[in-house]
């Protein structure tokens, strides 16, 4: 379902793009088609400049009487030598909560993305060209590639946010507004990882619940929501970790007695909090939690995915500890789904 584009637009995109790419917050350090394949490029400025990884999330959140719904684009990107895309993989997650007018808590039974859900997600019935939400998202991603992240931003959109492109709506007619926009935010915070020629990127989401209780009371709201973990990687040839950027979102909305539903007017990830977030005088290692998230995603270089598979997460590896002490269990299921997504 469609909700209304309230929080991220066009003008947020163009002026992320305003930004050099090596800009970034101060937290800022993820199946379907191969959209990650190099442009296949032989300048010599793309052979010795350094390549970028980048992670974009928009979050929205809504409300109408009793129902609140939770919408998060997920975009990962690969930026070749000269700035353009190289890679591009697309999620998105859309969560309904409900309430009574006693305050009872109806929460989601499918905490899946829409890549997740394959074909559960019923889209390819109802699409003039007969194909799923991760066949066109991945078409989107295809259309992208050789374009600066300024192209991407300026993508001509109808009314209903999809393409004007015949090309672009041969291959994909679902609204990409959000796609473009995540896109946009993960291009504009992009960083030298590691990432080089030849590397495929992907992206994983773990999302899980994270409300607070089931019935709200006039002493205390319920605060319905989920924890969203996202890790963007690159990987080369040998399936081996290039660069990885880690996140993690945490929309809730408010359920009062009487049922009825407040959604909050910004959600940022922890990413974007940067030290604002306030974990750094609790950390035992006196690091904030995108430090955390950098350390894991620097432990994470040089792995196959067996090889992250068998991180223990009970906190037993001394290596990973000097680096990040937050809980990853969330973070390697994430990664691991997104290095399963490369084939």
């Amino acid at each position: 379902m469609r909700k209304p584009r309230v929080l991220w637009g066009c003008a947020l995109a163009a002026a992320l793009l305003l930004t050099s790419c090596g800009k970034n917050n101060a937290g800022s350090s993820g199946s379907g088609s191969m959209s990650g394949a190099a442009s296949g490029s032989s300048s010599a400025s793309q052979t010795t400049a350094a390549w970028k990884t980048g992670l974009g999330v928009i979050t929205e959140a809504s409300e109408e009487d009793r129902t609140g719904s939770i919408e998060l684009v997920a975009a990962a990107v690969l930026l070749d030598g000269d700035g353009k895309i190289s890679g591009v993989k697309l999620d998105e997650l859309e969560t309904t909560f409900s309430a009574g007018g006693d305050g009872a808590v109806n929460l989601p039974k499918d905490y899946r993305t829409k890549r997740q859900k394959g074909d559960d997600y019923p889209l390819a019935a109802a699409s003039s060209l007969k194909k799923g939400w991760a066949e066109q998202a991945d078409a989107f991603a295809d259309y992208l590639i050789g374009k600066t992240p300024e192209e991407v931003s300026m993508l001509k959109l109808d009314n209903d946010g999809k393409g004007t492109d015949p090309d672009l709506l041969s291959e994909c007619t679902i609204a990409v507004d959000h796609y473009r926009d995540a896109i946009s935010k993960a291009c504009s915070s992009a960083k030298v990882l590691g990432a080089a020629k030849g590397d495929r990127v992907s992206l994983g989401i773990e999302a899980v619940n994270a409300t607070s209780d089931v019935t709200a009371t006039d002493d205390k709201d319920v605060n319905a929501g989920i924890d969203v973990s996202m890790v963007a990687v690159t990987l080369d040839a040998d399936g081996r970790v290039t660069s990885a950027v880690a996140d993690m979102a945490e929309p809730a909305l408010t359920v009062m007695s009487d049922g009825g539903i407040k959604a909050p007017d910004m959600v940022e990830t922890k990413l974007e909090q940067g030290d604002r977030y306030g974990m750094r005088g609790a950390s035992s290692i006196d690091k904030e939690w995108y430090e955390h998230s950098e350390g894991f995603c620097s432990y994470l270089k040089g792995k196959t995915r067996a090889e992250v598979a068998d991180i223990p997460s009970d906190g037993s590896d001394a290596d990973l500890m000097a680096l990040c002490t937050i809980s990853i269990e969330d973070l390697q299921k994430a990664a691991l789904d997104a290095m399963a997504a490369v084939n």
